[in-house]
């Protein structure tokens, strides 16, 4: 929750004053461009916060990473006797 807010902040906090202020307070493109990609990049972080926290998922991510790169490792795990019925 905290990453969201750190993220999202800064934009929401733009929008709200954009908002109110009007034409009066232009801002260049550049800035509302930074602005969204600090938004963005949340998303970029929730694997790696997911990961740090929950052991199920990070066992399952290191999985899903190891099929994308087989050159390192393989992604397919022998068959147990369990998986025959």
């Amino acid at each position: 929750m905290g990453t969201f807010m750190l993220c999202w902040l800064p934009f929401f906090l733009w929008y709200v004053i954009t908002t109110l202020c009007g034409e009066s307070c232009p801002s260049p493109d550049v800035v509302v461009a930074v602005l969204f990609w600090i938004g963005y990049f949340n998303s970029a972080l929730n694997p790696l916060i997911y990961a740090y926290f929950n052991r199920d998922f990070r066992e399952a991510f290191k999985n899903t990473l190891q099929c994308f790169f087989p050159c390192c490792c393989t992604c397919w795990k022998p068959a147990s006797p369990e998986n025959y019925v």
